[in-house]
């Protein structure tokens, strides 16, 4: 059996963290897997600490010569400097690397250090989320490869309240949570069955409920009940929220940051209040909810975690031999 190591924010909460997670415990055939964090939650303090230790403990790891890939994962900022240095070490060990590029503004990133990422990415093998970002991106990293994020094994729920919003991710401006609760208010205006659901926030008024970070039951709940799921993000990379959603029969209102992520399961939404009130009172009263809930757990076939893991099994013996 061979061994993969995945390098990443792996305890941590998130999109990146919770994708670490399933791939480590579903390795392809053949394989085994192991996580090493680089990164905590809850300030600066334990996100040095966690940086501190994974450079020490990836080198002891790596002596061990028991690890055949050393899997990284990176957003782009203050992620890619870190896992720079991660990288280097893994190289210096003899020790193949794969990247793989989370982050939905990795392109501003190559456009301020383009050079210094593709010097750094031309040495190892990059793996991208999207055929879109592998577009977009194509100029600063090369020859790459497109395999998705995975969704695991989740139950299609039809019975939904559809004056029931949810919007998932941590508490960010980039996510959109200030349009989604602007565009409630202007809906409560008319009508005052309209709730939103915000994960990841506590907030508190007429109309919207903030709860904070939900996992477990909690979790299964909001996702197994709500209608429509919102994601008025300004970037994302490809988010878990949006293909759980399709995965579950659950219809999306996206920004332009999901286009190409679905075709008839979701609609893309301009990044604007009032855009998204209108769209959410079509969700509510017209037939379109319908015949997106439907078309949402075919069109996540291509997400399901089987699928993306026997994609990750051969990268990984490509890359070895």
């Amino acid at each position: 059996m061979r061994t993969v190591l995945h390098v990443g924010p792996s305890t941590s909460r998130g999109g990146m963290g919770a994708v670490i997670q399933l791939l480590a415990d579903n390795p392809p055939t053949q394989w085994n897997a192991e996580t090493m964090a680089s990164h905590a939650d809850g300030g600066v303090v334990p996100v040095l600490k966690a940086w501190w230790n994974v450079r020490r403990n990836l080198h002891t790891r790596l002596q061990r010569e028991n690890v055949d890939l050393v899997h990284i994962h990176t957003a782009s900022n203050w992620s890619w400097k870190r896992k720079k240095g991660l990288i280097k070490i893994a190289q210096k060990a003899n020790v193949p690397v794969v990247l793989s590029i989370h982050s939905g503004n990795f392109d501003m990133l190559c456009k301020e250090r383009g050079p210094e990422v593709n010097r750094i990415c031309s040495t190892l093998h990059t793996v991208l989320l999207t055929d879109g970002w592998e577009a977009r991106l194509r100029t600063w990293l090369g020859d790459t490869s497109v395999i998705p994020n995975p969704v695991p094994k989740v139950t299609v729920t039809s019975e939904r309240d559809r004056t029931q919003f949810l919007l998932m991710g941590r508490s960010n401006p980039m996510k959109g949570q200030a349009i989604a609760m602007e565009a409630v208010r202007i809906l409560r205006k008319s009508r005052s069955d309209v709730t939103l659901h915000l994960t990841g926030v506590t907030h508190s008024e007429p109309g919207i409920v903030g709860h904070g970070w939900v996992e477990g039951k909690e979790k299964e709940r909001l996702l197994s009940t709500c209608g429509t799921l919102l994601s008025p993000s300004k970037w994302e990379g490809l988010s878990m929220s949006v293909i759980e959603a399709m995965a579950r029969g659950m219809p999306i209102l996206a920004s332009k940051a999901s286009d190409g992520v679905f075709e008839k399961s979701g609609k893309i939404i301009e990044s604007s209040a009032i855009s998204y009130a209108d769209a959410m009172e079509e969700m509510m009263d017209g037939k379109a909810w319908k015949d997106m809930a439907k078309a949402g757990p075919k069109e996540a076939e291509k997400y399901k975690l089987e699928h993306v893991v026997s994609m990750w099994g051969q990268l990984y013996d490509e890359v070895l031999t």
